[in-house]
């Protein structure tokens, strides 16, 4: 692979990031050979489990593209910095991204508050904002020519689960758990929505900090509230934490999350430990060994990413492979005589991207910049995870 990916230590070293082929009637982050991007991801933090791996599913489509030659013989030169899940080196991050390599366009960056921080000035810079490793809706919202999602919002994918499970189990009393943050809010939003429109009572809500570890008191306080299902917020530990707990202590009710605990880990926990456990999410993590055994581009592609990375593929690695690949169609559809707008119309005339892994589509307008179509719910059976519906409206 071409793909040249440049962290702090040697950028720092260079003259900019720059290139000698530049030239100044090209847009930034353009010269007669390169296209240079950024990405600011936690690659060493609490979520790293996270942008590791989307990094590398970005580098091996970008990879591809510059061995087929490159985007109309531009090589795609990505520019990743470790942004530790923490706002302040985030920022510093896409300063350097924007003054030092002069990016021209940032894509699958880590984060909603980090994400939040920096695009203003990204966009004063003139510096698109795309596929950003969060599903917050400031993402895509308010409609701005410059902000791209991939992902079916916190939000949408908690109404979503909420509007299927109440109706298909006669659900009619529910309660809520998530962080204490920005992101456990806006599953907030999306709960209290669902619960508006469909008449649901609400038995319990409760939130905790990010390093809560004791959750007893919490799932006594559910089990007794008289809840018949309990929508969860947190991060990956404290979702398998609260669905632990609330198990040993006898509740069976149903429990659902969202995306992020929809990790292979989750689903082979110990002992069957999270059988049972729902999420909401909109891409699919398809059975690698059974696709490798009847060779479909989706063997293939997992074949290829155990030899370029010497691990099995992540969820994430997916989207990171997704969202470069919605970029590298769009730089190709701009032509030879590239600019930040022409890209941009691309993005809008995508309309039924079929995701090769087997989520669900994804579709751009002038009016609709959030991609997914559709969210899949989810469930652990036997220690993997199964669809228990696809296609899932929000």
């Amino acid at each position: 692979m071409k793909i040249v990916i440049m962290f702090a230590a040697l950028l720092l070293s260079g003259c900019g990031g720059g290139d000698d082929s530049s030239t100044s009637d090209l847009p930034r982050g353009i010269t007669d050979n390169t296209i240079t991007l950024g990405s600011h991801t936690d690659l060493s933090g609490q979520l790293a489990i996270w942008g590791v791996p989307t990094t590398n599913g970005m580098r091996m489509r970008f990879g591809q593209a510059n061995d087929a030659g490159g985007i109309h013989g531009r090589m795609i030169k990505l520019v990743v910095e470790d942004s530790q899940y923490q706002v302040p080196v985030a920022v510093k991050a896409t300063n350097k991204l924007l003054n030092v390599d002069k990016i021209f366009f940032m894509i699958g960056a880590m984060g909603t508050p980090m994400n939040n921080a920096v695009m203003p000035r990204m966009f004063e810079a003139g510096v698109p904002n795309l596929f950003p490793v969060s599903a917050a809706v400031s993402m895509y919202e308010p409609l701005h020519p410059m902000k791209f999602s991939y992902f079916v919002s916190y939000r949408d994918q908690a109404r979503g689960a909420i509007v299927y499970m109440t109706k298909k189990h006669d659900i009619h009393t529910v309660c809520l758990q998530t962080l204490a943050t920005d992101y456990g809010a806006e599953i907030g939003i999306g709960f209290e929505q669902a619960v508006e429109e469909l008449g649901l009572e609400v038995a319990y809500r409760g939130s905790h900090k990010p390093t809560e570890t004791d959750f007893i008191g919490t799932v006594t306080a559910i089990k007794n509230s008289g809840c018949e299902m309990l929508v969860l917020g947190p991060f990956i530990k404290d979702s398998i934490a609260i669905y632990t707990t609330a198990r040993n202590a006898g509740w069976d009710a149903p429990i659902v999350g969202n995306m992020v605990p929809y990790l292979p880990a989750v689903a082979q926990a110990p002992d069957g430990r999270m059988n049972g456990f729902y999420t909401a999410a909109s891409f699919y993590l398809p059975d690698y060994e059974f696709e490798a055994q009847r060779d479909s581009w989706v063997g293939r592609w997992y074949q290829d990413y155990r030899q370029a990375f010497g691990e099995e593929p992540a969820p994430q690695a997916q989207i990171g492979y997704v969202i470069a690949d919605l970029a590298v169609r769009a730089l190709e559809a701009a032509g030879p005589d590239i600019t930040i707008e022409k890209v941009l119309a691309a993005l809008e005339n995508i309309d039924r991207y079929e995701d090769p892994f087997g989520g669900p589509s994804l579709s751009f307008s002038p009016t609709k910049h959030q991609g997914g179509d559709f969210l899949n719910l989810y469930q652990v059976v036997d220690g993997k995870w199964e669809v228990v519906e696809a296609n899932l409206p929000f």
